[in-house]
């Protein structure tokens, strides 16, 4: 089997193309079938010159009203697609995909492993990752971080933030929890002047560069608890999941693609959710995301600071429920399907 995906260490597709294709490489052979990343919402292949005999593809969508406009036309072209969460493989279904199946994202337990509680030096350090973006709630994390290091001195940020999209990045300004002035500075010079116009104290805060994935790790070791109040993921969220793997518990949405990861065993879930109708840039309507309250989030915190022995045990879960995200896994899962295919259309 034939693997037509991005490469890359600090993007969530490059690093899932490189581990796939290495993982699927020692497999036995299966000709005539490619595995594809879908690269968009209209479902199409990134690299159309690779289409095969037999065309599998992998995909991860957020705008959920936008994806179902293009389902059954992809059902068709399609001979299998395979969603990144059980989130996407039910719009899928809605929309008329009946060959299709999940697969989570996968974790290097080389480099993602559990490591020690972090030594009491007097500080609480929080851990927020993914790109700066709407969908992705640092608004969220700003909101709720403003009141709760106000309240305690010794409360610090940590931030793995960096967008390597301006679009993308742009969105923040829908955000009606922060203030956001787009620029064409640097992403890291944005991100610096945001936190501080939103009155997170800077020499409280480690704001990352763009760092490799087989290196994140330190930083993750270096906190307490992770934040992840994300709107929507159509995945199981690469970021969270290694960061759980390192045996460190979350507060988390637990909607959309973070369902097939959070329980109230190895994470402090944010249950409460409003929906809000996102729109496309024509106006139209594009998706409904799940938002979390701010208040709830500040609760949480305040919960995780007072009770770090609860932080530990659920921490102890993360590491052992994530032991069972390996890319050897997806690639087995992958492989299996083309198997099937390859001898149905013998």
């Amino acid at each position: 089997m034939k693997v037509s995906m991005p490469s890359g260490r600090a993007h969530g597709w490059g690093i899932a193309g490189e581990y796939l294709t290495q993982e699927i490489a020692k497999l036995p052979p299966v000709d005539g079938v490619t595995l594809h990343c879908i690269s968009g919402h209209d479902f199409r292949p990134m690299n159309p010159a690779d289409w095969n005999h037999i065309n599998i593809g992998y995909c991860f969508f957020e705008n959920d009203i936008e994806a179902l406009r293009h389902t059954r036309r992809a059902a068709q072209e399609w001979d299998f697609i395979v969603a990144g969460s059980s989130w996407c493989e039910y719009q899928l279904r809605i929309g008329g995909v009946r060959n299709t199946s999940t697969i989570l994202q996968g974790i290097d337990p080389t480099n993602f492993y559990p490591v020690p509680p972090r030594a009491n030096d007097g500080r609480f350090i929080v851990f927020s990752g993914g790109k700066f973006e709407y969908r992705k709630g640092q608004d969220l994390v700003i909101a709720a971080m403003r009141v709760f290091m106000k309240r305690h001195q010794d409360a610090f940020l940590a931030c793995s933030w960096v967008n390597q999209w301006p679009f993308s990045l742009a969105t923040m300004a829908q955000s009606p929890h922060i203030t956001f002035r787009p620029s064409d500075d640097d992403c890291l010079t944005i991100l610096h002047r945001t936190l501080y116009d939103n009155g997170i104290p800077p020499e409280r805060v480690y704001l990352a560069p763009l760092i490799d994935n087989s290196i994140i790790r330190q930083i993750y070791q270096q906190t307490d608890i992770g934040l992840f109040p994300n709107r929507c993921e159509g995945g199981n969220n690469m970021v969270m999941s290694e960061y759980m793997a390192c045996g460190r518990t979350v507060i988390a949405s637990a909607a959309t693609g973070h369902a097939d990861v959070i329980t109230a065993q190895n994470a402090f879930p944010l249950p409460t959710y409003s929906p809000i109708l996102v729109k496309d840039s024509a106006g139209g309507p594009s998706a409904i995301w799940h938002e979390t309250s701010v208040d709830e989030i500040i609760d949480q915190l305040e919960y995780a600071y007072q009770r770090k022995d609860i932080c530990t045990q659920k921490g102890h879960v993360a590491a052992d429920d994530m032991r069972h995200f390996s890319w050897n896994n997806a690639a087995n899962e992958f492989h299996a399907i083309a198997v099937k295919l390859a001898a149905a259309a013998l």
